[in-house]
């Protein structure tokens, strides 16, 4: 199990596989496996048989998000774009997140 530097409600930029440059809302964040599930980013369709499912009576086609791994994506803002994300403690004794980098370090994010 990893750090988690990107929790749920954060928005990320995927940096790697076929969602690359999307740029969504961290819905879910599954630690012990090491992976999130952003939103718009990893589409799958289920193809149902009428009558399997409790939830899906009639059956179809039901489209849900995938995990993806959470070293595939870059924490995002407006102001400071892709940035990593590091740890500080403040003044009063609190820890917070901060941006890390030439650009952007010691920026607290929260």
């Amino acid at each position: 199990m990893m750090k988690r530097k990107i929790h749920k409600g954060d928005t990320v930029k995927v940096i790697t596989g076929s969602d690359k440059g999307v740029v969504g809302e961290v819905l879910e964040v599954f630690p012990a496996e090491g992976k999130i599930r952003v939103e718009g980013v990893r589409s799958q369709k289920r193809h149902l048989k009428p009558g399997r499912s409790m939830l899906h009576q009639d059956g179809g086609i039901v489209e849900k998000l995938g995990k993806i791994d959470i070293s595939n994506v870059m924490f995002y803002t407006e102001e400071l774009g892709g940035v990593r994300v590091g740890r500080s403690t403040s003044d009063e004794g609190r820890r917070q997140r901060e941006a890390r980098g030439r650009r952007h370090g010691g920026t607290v994010i929260d």
